[in-house]
C-alpha cells in the first residue's frame, strides 16, 4: 500500500467552478476549476503500464504525491435517486496530471455539454492511480461532488 498519509495530511478538494447548483450554457466550452489541499499534484504514471503497480508515497511535508481526475455523469434529472452506472453514464473524464497552479487544478470541457442535469466529481489518487490512502477510517470526504444544470 505504501506510506499512508497522516490524519493531518489527508487530501481534500472543492470545486470552485462550476459551483453546486450552477447553470452553464449548453454546447459551450466551460472550465472546471478545483481547489486542492494536501495532495502534491503533478505526479502521474502511465496507467497502461503501471496501474496500481507501485505503493503510495508522500513528500517531505507528508502530503501524498499524486494527481486528480474529474468526471461528469449525465443524470435523468436533478432529483434522480437511482444509482448511476459508472461504466456507461459518464460523459466527461479527464486526468489532471499537471501540478496545481495556486492550489487550483483546471480543465476545459471543450464543446460543453447538451442541456440536462449532471453530477461532477473529483477522484483524488496517488501517482499510480490508487485511491488516496489515509491514516484513519472515520474522516470527511477526500473528494468533492456537485450537481449542475446545462441549459
Amino acid at each position: 500500500m505504501g506510506i499512508i498519509a497522516a490524519q493531518t495530511n489527508m487530501p481534500s478538494s472543492k470545486f470552485v467552478s462550476p459551483k453546486n447548483g450552477d447553470t452553464v450554457p449548453a454546447n459551450t466550452n466551460f472550465t472546471i476549476k478545483m481547489a486542492i489541499a494536501h495532495l502534491e499534484t503533478g505526479h502521474f504514471t502511465n496507467a497502461a503500464e503501471t496501474y496500481f503497480a507501485a505503493p503510495q508515497v508522500v513528500n517531505a511535508q507528508g502530503d501524498i504525491q499524486g494527481h486528480s481526475h474529474v468526471v461528469i455523469d449525465k443524470l435523468t434529472s436533478a432529483t434522480q435517486t437511482t444509482p448511476t452506472d459508472p461504466a456507461n453514464d459518464f460523459v466527461f473524464f479527464k486526468g489532471l496530471n499537471d501540478a496545481a497552479v495556486g492550489g487550483v487544478l483546471s480543465v476545459e470541457v471543450g464543446g460543453g455539454l447538451p442541456a440536462g442535469s449532471y453530477r461532477l466529481a473529483s477522484i483524488n489518487t496517488a501517482a499510480n492511480h490508487q485511491p488516496a490512502l489515509v491514516a484513519v477510517a472515520q474522516h470527511g470526504a477526500l473528494d468533492d461532488m456537485i450537481y449542475f444544470t446545462v441549459a
